[in-house]
């Protein structure tokens, strides 16, 4: 959700020639299962890596145009799909439906949980933020994590939607509950970067204890905690996933198959700033994305097997970190 303002934060990528029947081509293009194919590739090879479960699991795709959304990895698509006669995907038939409001995040069809993505081709005609095959993998996975999580915890996955309800009232024009967030997000960058594991256990305590004080400046209702809490899970969740995957491509240096993939985030450094300096001026739920990443990826260092516990309902990522510190300072 919110890709467009994601990309927004990425450096652009070579702008290719333009391709006209790309962008409403009532097939896959050569283009299309490129990007498929390397988005199956890695969630296999790496998909474990980054969320337990996550490699063997089988979500199918929607790949979007201008006019038509295409459906691979399912045996029998409901109406209104339609199978595309004459051409396949990886051997196999795939479904069309005239798009129709599509958008990049995970739908039901049928009786499961799908990941949506723009292609790529339409995405760079629409978007001023060109994007590269790489990035656009990655945030095809991205999805990917959302249709897990709803197929793994759909009750809660539904209860994180339900919590968007909630954005109008959300206090983001009070300057002390703004400054509440930076400082938040400050200390989460300050955490990422930090070299050791007792520095790091401190900027986390930090965090912490900056949180429950701006809360405290504003008291907000159970329904504005919920849609904190629960977004982080659900996009910083996804953002992490994204990142992680990434990293872990990057790291195959000696493989000439993960080539393209560079080492350092490059597409994420803009990313890094804005938790670090501007948290607040984030608008609708684009902080969570950050925030929650950082979560995450604290906990990566922290305490490695937090995953087992973060699909379940009623788990939130900063309690994840409050357990871990306690833990820690029991066995001292």
């Amino acid at each position: 959700m919110a890709l467009a303002a994601q990309l927004s934060a990425s450096p652009s990528a070579p702008e290719a020639a333009p391709d006209t029947a790309a962008y409403d081509s009532p097939t896959l293009t050569p283009a299309d299962k490129a990007q498929l194919s390397e988005t199956l590739r890695l969630q296999k090879a790496l998909g474990d890596q980054v969320w337990p479960g996550l490699g063997r699991a089988r979500i199918p795709i929607i790949l979007y145009n201008s006019r038509y959304e295409f459906l691979v990895g399912v045996k029998k698509a409901p109406p209104p799909w339609d199978t595309v006669e004459g051409d396949e995907f990886a051997g196999e038939k795939y479904y069309r439906r005239s798009a129709s409001n599509p958008q990049a995040f995970a739908v039901r069809i049928g009786g499961e949980w799908v990941a949506s993505m723009t292609a790529l081709d339409w995405m760079n005609h629409e978007s001023p933020i060109k994007v590269s095959p790489d990035f656009h993998v990655v945030a095809i996975l991205h999805e990917m994590l959302h249709a897990y999580q709803a197929t793994q915890s759909e009750k809660r996955f539904k209860k994180a939607l339900g919590t968007y309800a909630a954005e109008a009232d959300y206090p983001t024009r009070d300057a002390d509950f703004a400054a509440g967030w930076d400082r938040e997000g400050h200390l989460l960058a300050a955490a990422l970067k930090a070299t050791d594991e007792g520095a790091t256990r401190r900027l986390v305590k930090e965090f912490l204890q900056a949180r429950a004080a701006r809360r405290s400046q504003i008291r907000l209702s159970s329904n504005l905690l919920a849609y904190e809490r629960e977004l982080e899970w659900l996009e910083g969740l996804g953002k992490y996933a994204e990142l992680r995957f990434y990293e872990l491509a990057a790291s195959h240096r000696d493989d000439p198959t993960f080539a393209k993939y560079r080492p350092g985030l490059p597409y994420w450094q803009p990313n890094f700033f804005l938790l670090d300096r501007q948290l607040s001026r984030q608008s609708g739920d684009l902080r969570f994305y950050l925030s929650g990443m950082a979560q995450a990826r604290l906990l990566d260092r922290l305490h490695p097997d937090w995953k087992k516990k973060a699909l379940r309902r009623g788990v939130y990522l900063e309690d994840l970190l409050r357990a871990t510190l306690d833990a820690g300072a029991k066995c001292k």
